[in-house]
């Protein structure tokens, strides 16, 4: 393929992609892939449903396991079809259905995959018989060796700033040592603060998808948030400068989403209707 045709091909993805930016979309969100251009987003962030029937708008959501796990590899295939060579996906979930994406398909797909580990304290699901779950499972998969991470972004200070070897890196530009791999956040209540008037039985809190973003992408990069739910990761992005494209189902979710960020929605047959035949 000459170099004109990449530059023609790239040019119309972007006019595509730019039909998607900055707004949430009422819809599913394996439509909104659908219509999405090839290898065009910086950074996937998926807090996906985690299949323990939790009840949306009176309605309850699960399926058998193995069905659970077959949409979810789809979802993280389809996710990364749209994601840059230099890009990483950020997949969040209980560590059962995280080791069964990772094994059964993530291992193969991507250049990398790492598993970081969100910790926080819980006043439920206590049990007689077993020590209590209070941790979900993050993976970073890389999609191919150029996937950026960008060390500085999430830097925390060294401990020993005297340290000859310390100095040296600080003097060559280090602003800190890499994060390790286990991050503490408390579980966001719907009462709380950071998220007051926000009806959602799922929310992450700001440390965590701040953290997961900012590592992998720069000021103007594009973040694919595949369920928008309360809305709280694209306030993130907003916050970040970070340009995002996200999906919800539920119409409530969208109309509280809009009432805090001032952007239209788009439903499924508009955005089909604008953009056409997928690239």
């Amino acid at each position: 393929m000459s170099s004109g045709v990449i530059q023609k091909d790239i040019k119309v993805r972007i006019s595509v992609l730019e039909k998607f930016l900055n707004r949430i979309h009422n819809m599913d969100i394996y439509e909104l892939l659908r219509l999405l251009p090839d290898r065009m987003i910086d950074c996937i962030y998926s807090d996906v449903d985690y299949n323990k029937g939790i009840v949306y708008e009176g309605k309850s959501y699960s399926k058998k396991f193995d069905h659970y796990i077959s949409d979810y590899i789809s979802l993280a295939s389809e996710s990364l079809r749209v994601l840059k060579d230099t890009g990483s996906a950020f997949f969040i979930n209980y560590p059962k259905n995280n080791a069964f994406l990772w094994t059964r398909y993530l291992d193969d797909a991507c250049f990398d995959v790492q598993e970081y580990v969100w910790t926080y304290n819980s006043n439920i699901g206590h049990s007689p018989n077993r020590f209590t779950t209070a941790h979900r499972s993050i993976l970073h998969a890389r999609k191919t060796k150029y996937s950026v991470f960008y060390k500085n972004n999430v830097a925390e200070p060294y401990i020993n700033q005297s340290d000859k070897r310390i100095r040296e890196k600080i003097k060559l530009g280090s602003k800190g040592r890499s994060p390790y791999s286990w991050f503490y956040a408390d579980l966001v209540k719907n009462v709380s603060k950071q998220h007051k008037r926000i009806d959602h039985p799922c929310v992450i809190p700001d440390k965590i998808s701040s953290l997961l973003i900012k590592s992998v992408t720069s000021p103007g990069d594009i973040v694919l948030i595949l369920f928008a739910g309360s809305g709280s990761e694209i306030d993130v992005c907003r916050k970040l400068d970070r340009q995002w494209i996200s999906a919800e189902l539920n119409e409530g979710y969208c109309e509280q989403i809009e009432k805090r960020l001032d952007n239209k929605i788009l439903t499924f047959e508009e955005l089909n209707n604008d953009t056409g035949k997928k690239l």
